[in-house]
Formats: structure tokens, sequence, C-alpha cells
């Protein structure tokens, strides 16, 4: 007779827990019993099962996520502030509408981007489109630096009419004009598809405005972002290039 199975003969088990050990293929020679003199219970099968056996989930169904974590998305943002005097366009404005031209600083800002755009083609492949953030909204101009004023304009009026939306279209860079407060951004986050962003906000005696560019630094050279602000700023206070 084989001498396990005579060991196992002499073990004190239960029939109910010799059943379990059978069905689960498990030594009874592996169990130690908590039972009067030793004997084995199934309550000993079942916890001897329960801590020896994992879980196994099928290799097919572990994703390449739970085995490598993800690397961290590394997000790098560039920010930078100017103080642009508004009271040259202002003015500028004031005596086109006396002649029947009537155009508003919102009209005035895509030209002054796609101005700086000319002067510093690194910021945005040349010329670059720019987004304008209306209500609900963005609307994309094709910012070339001779798009007439009137058309930007038309653009514009005709997009807050009829709702459009173009923010699924490509643009360098998305503008902002904000409402005259004493409350100005210190950041703003970047809209998807645009790795700049511009926040406008004017002052409430409307004399001058305080812009935030927000930069994908990843994406755009910090130098170069500072240099197309700059250019803006010239645009905007010597209003006369954006009308010629």
């Amino acid at each position: 007779m084989n001498a396990a199975l005579a060991q196992a003969r002499r073990l004190a088990v239960s029939p109910y827990a010799r059943r379990l050990a059978r069905e689960r293929a498990l030594p009874l020679e592996a169990l130690r019993g908590s039972g009067p003199h030793g004997r084995i219970l199934a309550a000993d099968v079942l916890g001897f099962v329960a801590a020896a056996v994992p879980a196994i989930v099928p290799e097919a169904a572990i994703s390449p996520e739970a085995v490598t974590p993800p690397a961290p998305v590394v997000v790098r943002i560039a920010a930078f502030a100017t103080s642009i005097a508004l009271a040259p366009l202002k003015d500028l404005l004031k005596t086109l509408a006396t002649s029947g031209h009537v155009f508003d600083v919102e009209d005035a800002l895509p030209r002054a981007a796609g101005r700086a755009f000319g002067q510093v083609p690194d910021a945005g492949a040349g010329n670059g489109p720019v987004a304008l953030e209306l209500a609900g909204g963005q609307v994309v101009f094709v910012t070339n630096p001779e798009m007439p004023m009137l058309s930007l304009r038309a653009t514009r009026l005709a997009a807050l009419a009829d709702g459009r939306d173009d923010a699924e279209k490509p643009a360098a860079l998305s503008l902002r004009v904000l409402p005259a407060s004493d409350i100005r951004p210190v950041m703003m986050p970047l809209l998807a598809g645009r790795a700049m962003r511009l926040a406008v906000c004017v002052a409430t005696a409307g004399d001058s405005a305080e812009c935030l560019l927000t930069v994908d630094a990843a994406s755009l050279d910090e130098a170069t972002a500072a240099a197309w602000l700059s250019a803006l700023k010239s645009a905007i206070e010597q209003p006369l290039r954006l009308f010629v």
C-alpha cells in the first residue's frame, strides 16, 4: 500500500472536508486541522484555498496600462504680460467713424495679431490663423497682413449673427477680449488646438489694456513668444499701420 495513501487514511478528516479537498485537488497532508485532535474540518480546507490560491486574471485581460504605468504628462506653460496704450487707436477709430467707417477694438486686434505674425513668423508658421473668442464660440481669421479691415469686421459680425463656431479649426492663437474691469487675470488656460492664448482686458477708463499671453512652451520658444507680444503691442500703439 502506498505510504502516502496510508497516511492520508490515518488523518482525522470530516467527510465534508475530505470532499472539498478532493474537489479542489488539495492534498490532505497540506492541511492543518483545527478540530479536536487535529481533525481537518471544512473551514480548514476553505481557509487554505482562500489564502493559497490567488485570483488568476487571464493574461489577455491585463491591459498594458495595468502592467506599465503611463509616463506622466508634463505641461510646460509660459506667460507674458504687457500694458498697451489704446488712446492712439481709439482716436483713430473716432476719426474713421466720422467718415462712415466704423470699427471696434475687436476688429483691430486680429489685424494686429496678423501683423505680429508677419514680423515674427516663427510664432505662428507665417500668417497663422487667429481665433477670436466670441460668446459661445470662436471665429477663425486667416490673418493675412494685407487683409482689409472691412473684411475682418464683416467676418466677425457675420459669425456673431449666425452663431458660427470654428473651435475645431486650427489656429495659432486664440484671442479673447475681456470686459472692462479692475480685476485682471494672471493666468489663462490654453484652448484645445491653440499654442497661444491672448487675453486683453481693457481698463475701465478705456485708454489702456492689460494683455496676458499664455504659451505652450513645449511647442513655442519663449523668446519667440515674447517677441511676438512686443510686435503686437507696437502694432496697436501705432494703429495707422493697421489700416494701410
